[in-house]
């Protein structure tokens, strides 16, 4: 990158010299060479950062000539330029002068009796001792790091090393932001601004400045230099340097990119391990559920090895999800944008289920995510699937904030006393999804036992030879009530669940009593039932569960 122009100008070389035209103080002006130059058109031939020295020898009477230089060496972005007054040019035009001071473009008077070399050499000097340092400084920033990985010392040494070189704290963060290492505990709760978070994902920058407020000063702002950690096209990380004891600086730069291509390695090796883990996880999870095993102490002896406490009582839970076009809007990216859901969604479900279960076992099998959840022996499974609903509902609320309108259908299997009897309740939260919303609809959470005679009818795949099982006069008040909104058919449905008890289903519809038997009396006078003939009601409620089905 260079020297900075202000430090070359307190060097002794420049003791006799002037800034006449532009400013240093307070500006990142890095000089990268030193040259001098007579032929006008020089601005064609650099390319950024050069200290240019001259005498207008050859364009000392040429003030447009002159002027054009100035203006074209400040489009460059050359550095500075160095003007020896002598006997060719006895002073600096004072319109080259106004020309330096309306660019804000330095220009130095130096006078006749100093050598060009004088300046040049000890300024190329300064130069090359800047690369020779640069270059030191990368190499032991590279040794450093390189030894954390080859002996795999973690994320929280990379931390640690990196904060010593550049004298500041710094926080690794996971790619939402949540803190996974840092330096010093008191700066991991920093609060970051939400709207520099969605600039992160508009901007297509390597670094990133953010903006952040510390906890113990929440009205002050800091600087956090951040890089992402991008690792097979995903970015895994952010590592962040925040700007409190020291100005951070160039050198700094060299610290971080070598403390990124360190944790970059790490989270492959993170990445490379976890995919070992999620295919053994998977077969397991997979014979579990197809009830394919030797012998229960071969499951118990595999599940130990990964982690897994199977020697318990669970209940299988499945979430479907669906209607996530919106989350995905690249049908490019739908195989990876569905991985990227599932996996947030089942962050959220580690993160809820703390307040309702511990230790249980989540996996993806295909679109769907599996829960096996442990059941307490001391209570009651209608309470266990109560509490599974809440969870369900929270968990539904919580997607809903966070990711976007996405369905989630949650079917809850059976009690499975042991391993061998996952299977069975897999099965069961399969059928309660598959069916649960064809009756019930999408997004719904139900239990296999709430299907009731539902499991029966559902096995029809003739939906016109189900049909036949409905009784006529509750095909004709469906006819009727087509275009009345199913008032009636709503009403009667709600009576038969509340055991023909007209009060309730008053309550339970949130009408007037009169009005549920105004309705009643309707449809006793289309239907012609008797509704005290309970063989009857019972043909009339199995057809309004065939017509859910059916519609």
């Amino acid at each position: 990158m260079g020297v900075l122009l202000d430090d070359l100008m307190n060097m002794s070389c420049f003791h006799s010299s002037k800034l006449v035209a532009g400013t240093i103080k307070n500006r990142d002006i890095y000089v990268e060479g030193i040259t001098i130059i007579e032929a006008p058109d020089i601005a064609n031939w650099i390319k950024g950062g050069e200290l240019l020295l001259t005498s207008f020898y050859s364009i000392d009477k040429e003030l447009d000539i002159q002027k054009s230089m100035v203006k074209k060496l400040s489009e460059k972005n050359a550095a500075a330029l160095i003007i020896k007054t002598s006997r060719f040019l006895s002073e600096i035009p004072k319109e080259i002068v106004e020309l330096g001071n309306q660019l804000d473009f330095p220009i130095i008077e130096i006078p006749g009796d100093v050598k060009y070399i004088d300046i040049m050499y000890p300024v190329m000097a300064e130069i090359f001792n800047d690369q020779v340092n640069r270059l030191n400084y990368y190499k032991d920033c590279h040794e450093k790091f390189t030894d954390i990985t080859l002996r795999m010392k973690g994320t929280p040494s990379i931390a640690q090393t990196l904060e010593e070189l550049v004298k500041n704290p710094v926080i690794i963060f996971d790619n939402e932001f949540n803190p996974i290492a840092w330096n010093d505990e008191k700066y991991k709760d920093i609060n970051i601004q939400a709207e520099n978070l969605k600039q992160l994902v508009r901007d297509n920058y390597p670094i990133y400045n953010l903006e952040i407020k510390l906890p113990n000063n929440s009205k002050a702002n800091y600087l956090m230099i951040t890089e992402p950690i991008e690792v097979l096209d995903q970015i895994k990380a952010y590592i962040g340097i925040i700007e409190l004891n020291n100005k951070i600086e160039d050198m700094c730069f060299i610290a971080l990119e070598s403390a990124a291509t360190a944790l970059r390695f790490e989270m492959l090796k993170d990445v490379a391990i976890t995919e070992v883990e999620l295919k053994y996880k998977g077969d397991l999870m997979d014979d579990l559920l197809n009830g394919r095993f030797d012998s229960i102490e071969n499951i118990y002896n595999r599940s130990n090895i990964l982690g897994w406490n199977l020697e318990r009582q669970f209940v299988v839970i499945l979430l479907y999800i669906s209607q996530y076009n919106g989350y995905i809007s690249n049908q490019k990216d739908i195989t990876e944008g569905l991985h990227q859901l599932r996996e947030r969604i089942k962050k959220i479900i580690d993160r809820i289920s703390y307040y309702y279960t511990t230790d249980h076992i989540l996996h993806n099998r295909g679109d769907n995510i599996i829960l096996l959840w442990p059941v307490d022996k001391r209570e009651e499974l209608n309470l266990t699937y109560k509490r599974i609903k809440r969870f369900g509902e929270e968990i539904k609320s919580i997607v809903t904030d966070e990711i976007g309108n996405i369905s989630i259908t949650i079917g809850i299997g059976g009690f499975a006393e042991d391993p061998t009897e996952l299977q069975g309740s897999y099965s069961e939260a399969v059928d309660a999804v598959n069916h649960g919303q064809r009756i019930f609809g999408e997004g719904s959470i139900i239990t296999f036992d709430e299907l009731g005679i539902y499991k029966l009818l559902c096995s029809y795949d003739d939906r016109d030879k189900l049909k036949e099982f409905v009784h006529p006069s509750l095909l004709k008040l469906y006819e009727y009530d087509e275009d009345k909104n199913n008032e009636l058919i709503s009403t009667l449905e709600m009576y038969l669940n509340c055991n023909l008890n007209a009060v309730k289903t008053a309550e339970e519809l949130f009408v007037h009593y009169k009005t549920v038997l105004y309705r009643l009396n309707r449809i006793k006078e289309i239907t012609n039932l008797d509704m005290e003939d309970r063989q009857k009601m019972l043909e009339i409620e199995v057809g309004l569960k065939i017509m859910r089905i059916i519609n």
